[in-house]
């Protein structure tokens, strides 16, 4: 019988496995996007965190938490780091700078 702190705890490193398989990807594109050059090493890290995300994420909540959490993590993983390799920049706006209008000139 598993109690619900190795859920969490299997969840945490399933967390880790997702998010680094993610960040994996992203470094691995960045590299082929900037030199031209496949980066086998880092698409076998992405494979091996990817398995061992998969394998907790199995034993804590089956095939189906794979697909929702794996999918969710690994996403949010490449984004992340895409985004501080220089693949694309998400512009949010709120933490931007912004400078209020100048008032009216009354006449």
């Amino acid at each position: 019988m598993m109690t619900a702190g190795l859920h969490v705890v299997l969840l945490v490193f399933a967390v880790i496995g997702f998010a680094g398989a993610g960040a994996s990807l992203a470094v691995a594109r960045g590299r082929y996007v900037n030199d031209g050059e496949h980066d086998a090493g880092m698409l076998g890290v992405a494979l091996m965190l990817f398995v061992f995300g998969a394998l907790c994420t199995m034993v804590g909540s089956g095939l189906l938490g794979v697909v929702a959490f794996g999918g969710v993590m690994l996403w949010l993983g490449y984004v992340v780091a895409a985004q501080r390799v220089g693949l694309f920049h998400i512009e949010t706006g709120w933490l931007e700078e912004t400078h209020p209008a100048e008032p009216r000139q009354r006449t």
